[in-house]
């Protein structure tokens, strides 16, 4: 009697998309290889990645930010960009790992591999330069006080 007040229809359940059919995962690595999912946030190409376990963390950040514009120079600012990896689903607190890129490039510094599940977020900061330009306003101004100081002492 419950079977036919449920109805004839079959349930199906869920199935999880894979790199393969599911066009917002991004990959990376040989076919045929075991594949790791890792997050990427702060790059134009973030997202969700499906790349070949045991990938070097130098090389995936090549692959995945190279698309960012990280050559934008300019005489009054620069962009410090800062990779930090979480870990086991943590996204605040302390990353397990936090380098300037720069100095991971350089391989200055040694860095953890990459497992399943990690979160990469490459922040970028813009910091402002003294130039020229400041120094000039500074002493414009400097200059106009004391002008006015002793115009004004005379009176």
């Amino acid at each position: 009697m419950i079977m036919l007040l449920a109805g004839s229809e079959m349930a199906y359940a869920q199935t999880i998309p894979d790199a393969n059919t599911n066009p917002n995962i991004q990959t990376y690595g040989r076919p045929g290889y075991p594949k790791i999912t890792i997050f990427v946030w702060g790059t134009p190409t973030g997202g969700t990645w499906s790349i070949e376990e045991g990938t070097d963390l130098v090389e995936f950040l090549s692959v995945s930010a190279g698309g960012a514009n990280m050559t934008d120079r300019s005489p009054d600012r620069r962009i410090i960009y800062t990779v930090k990896l979480y870990r086991r689903g943590q996204t605040q607190g302390d990353p397990i790992f936090s380098a300037r890129l720069e100095n991971l490039f350089a391989r200055r510094i040694d860095y953890p591999s990459l497992q399943n599940g990690d979160i990469l977020v490459l922040d970028a900061e813009a910091k402002r330069r003294l130039s020229w330009r400041d120094i000039s306003q500074v002493t414009g101004t400097i200059a106009s006080l004391v002008s006015t100081y002793l115009l004004l002492d005379r009176l």
